[in-house]
């Protein structure tokens, strides 16, 4: 990120990433089966046991990051540039 924003700083483009944490895509979606198989638990179960239990923050991810990243593109000022913004609802605390 660092790099794209050193790049972009000659044009006055500011480069952020937000870094997610859990998000239920097609390949987690596959793994839930086999989860539930493994574990002896049902699909609900793993979705609310496993893959959500390690969030702090409940909330619907996707638009807490779609807001991370209309934030970033908000400000206006150059100050705010290169940064790797985690976004995870406290995954990464666990």
């Amino acid at each position: 990120m660092r790099t794209v924003a050193k790049e972009g700083a000659r044009h006055n483009v500011r480069a952020n990433l937000v870094c997610p944490g859990f998000v239920r895509t097609p390949l987690v979606d596959k793994q839930i089966p086999e989860q539930a198989k493994e574990l002896g638990i049902s699909e609900e179960r793993v979705i609310k046991e496993v893959m959500l239990e390690r969030l702090s923050i409940k909330s619907s991810p996707r638009r807490r990051y779609r807001r991370s990243a209309l934030m970033l593109a908000a400000f206006k000022t150059n100050a705010l540039t290169g940064q790797s913004i985690i976004a995870s609802h406290g995954w990464h605390m666990n």
